[in-house]
């Protein structure tokens, strides 16, 4: 199976997840999952989507479900926070920044050229991020303290 996904984009993103989670929040997370993402996933919670272009163009989504992004905010900004805010929210959209800016740096060592967007944040409690068919998208989950999240990425080879 050719599923047209090419490491070399998709391994920066897991190293700077795990790099991030672990010097910003002081959590390591645990890879528990790698697969495609199945049609129509529904989300629950708050999820950071980064834009990516260059020498591939796609996103990529770090998502969270609502009590894990609290946590992991909180953590990550040294202040306890009970609910979903528009902090909780930046800082989603900080750690995304953040992983995106990372993994880019990596990418950029192997020899490719990539540029990324500014983090949107999308919150609620049932909603699906669509993807274009035609590019595969890999979702990779992981465990931590705080519960499991994933981060998607989805990537095509420009033209």
């Amino acid at each position: 199976m050719n599923s047209g996904i090419n490491v070399d984009y998709i391994n920066p993103f897991i190293e700077a997840t795990i790099h991030t989670f672990q010097t910003m929040c002081s959590v390591t997370p645990v890879r528990t999952r790698l697969a495609l993402k199945g049609k129509d996933e529904e989300v629950y919670g708050v999820c950071g989507i980064i834009g990516l272009a260059g020498e591939a163009t796609g996103a990529v989504v770090l998502n969270f479900p609502e009590q894990v992004a609290v946590a992991m905010v909180s953590t990550f900004v040294g202040e306890t926070m009970t609910e979903i805010s528009p902090a909780v929210m930046d800082g989603v959209g900080e750690l995304a920044n953040i992983i995106a800016g990372d993994a880019r740096n990596r990418i950029m060592k192997k020899g490719y050229a990539f540029e990324i967007g500014l983090p949107k944040i999308v919150a609620g409690r049932s909603f699906v991020i669509g993807q274009n068919r035609s590019v595969p998208c890999l979702v990779v989950t992981y465990g931590s303290e705080f519960g499991s999240f994933s981060l998607e990425v989805s990537l095509k080879k420009g033209d």
